[in-house]
């Protein structure tokens, strides 16, 4: 299997469903918290005892987010493995010899505030997220059925709608840009005027002049608008 169709078929998948069931969200976000998924799975799984990838943990350590996601995994003897290789590591950080203490203790702060900024897991999600967000904008340049996908989504959260029409102005030229911007553009106002209809009218059910009118679709405006405008988790995990 080739680079590409590594990255193609998952892409695909992840917009597929979002033409079968409006419920699952924005296509960017399963794409994302899968990929996390994946390499948690494998992290406290089989490249946990690779001395390359341990060699990377314990001098990269994990985020905040993903110690907890590891920890809920329950699987708590791998994850004293790797924790118990990375306090390693900090020790011998903190012991490099100098002839000036200070010194030593100052570039030893340092490590260890850049240590406390990286993550091994979001490092490799990030990788492979950059690479499947330019596959979907090949797709969209040179598959139409993709293009009908992606018109056929619930929507795009704010923050991936940007970051696909950042990446697809690098990889575009001038018109296949203009055409993608305006179909995605289209897409995006469509679902952002539909909340903003719902929004205004649970604000109004609650001025006592309008209580005796039906709700309708307004009363989840609140549960709605927040995933797009923020992202969310909607795959089936855990």
């Amino acid at each position: 299997m080739s680079k590409e169709q590594i990255y193609t078929i998952p892409v695909n998948e992840a917009f597929e469903e979002g033409m079968e069931n409006a419920e699952r969200g924005c296509p960017f976000c399963r794409l994302h918290r899968r990929l996390e998924l994946d390499e948690l799975d494998l992290i406290l799984g089989a490249s946990m005892m690779e001395p390359d990838v341990r060699k990377k943990t314990n001098e990269q350590g994990f985020c905040p987010s993903h110690y907890g996601d590891m920890m809920r995994r329950g699987k708590r003897l791998p994850l004293a493995l790797i924790l118990q290789s990375h306090l390693q590591e900090i020790d011998g950080m903190l012991k490099k010899p100098a002839l000036m203490p200070a010194a030593s203790g100052g570039e030893s702060a340092k490590q260890l505030a850049k240590m406390s900024e990286d993550c091994y897991v979001c490092q490799r999600v990030e990788h492979n997220f950059s690479n499947m967000m330019r596959t979907a904008v090949l797709l969209w340049e040179t598959d139409g059925d993709f293009r009908k996908k992606c018109a056929s989504q619930p929507y795009f959260c704010l923050p991936h709608f940007a970051r696909y029409v950042a990446c697809a102005k690098e990889e575009m030229k001038g018109k296949s840009f203009s055409e993608f911007y305006k179909a995605l553009y289209k897409k995006e106002q469509e679902v952002l005027c539909g909340l903003q209809d719902k929004t205004d009218r649970f604000v109004k059910m609650f001025d006592y002049r309008y209580s005796k009118e039906p709700w309708d679709d307004a009363k989840r405006a609140i549960e709605e608008t927040m995933p797009v405008l923020c992202g969310t988790d909607c795959s089936d995990d855990e």
